[in-house]
């Protein structure tokens, strides 16, 4: 199956087409990018994973994000898929490639 990049960006804005209007990678906490294990940016998620049919699911536990308060609340930002697995080394991107899927975190009413 295919391995996708996966991150948080700073701004909910799908507008613009290509995903470029959310911004780059959420960081409020002004870290590298990299893996869940070490150092990373609060919007760095790991990998989404497709099977053969491209039906990817993914289940995490996502340390040091908030929902609906402060600085670290991903309500109302950008989640995008890229077109390239992540490499988790390459600043400040992963390598991920185009961003190939916009959604903005909402909550549920």
């Amino acid at each position: 199956g295919q391995e996708n990049g996966f991150h948080i960006h700073e701004k909910g804005d799908c507008s613009s087409g290509d995903g470029m209007s959310t911004g780059g990678h959420f960081n409020p906490t002004n870290k590298p990018h990299g893996p869940q294990d070490a150092d990373h940016h609060a919007g760095d998620l790991p990998a989404l994973k497709a099977d053969a049919q491209g039906n990817a699911e993914l289940r995490v536990v996502l340390r040091g994000l908030a929902i609906g308060q402060g600085a670290t609340d991903i309500v109302g930002k950008g989640l995008i898929v890229h077109a390239q697995p992540d490499d988790y080394r390459t600043q400040p991107t992963g390598n991920a490639g185009a961003r190939i899927a916009c959604a903005v975190i909402q909550r549920m009413r």
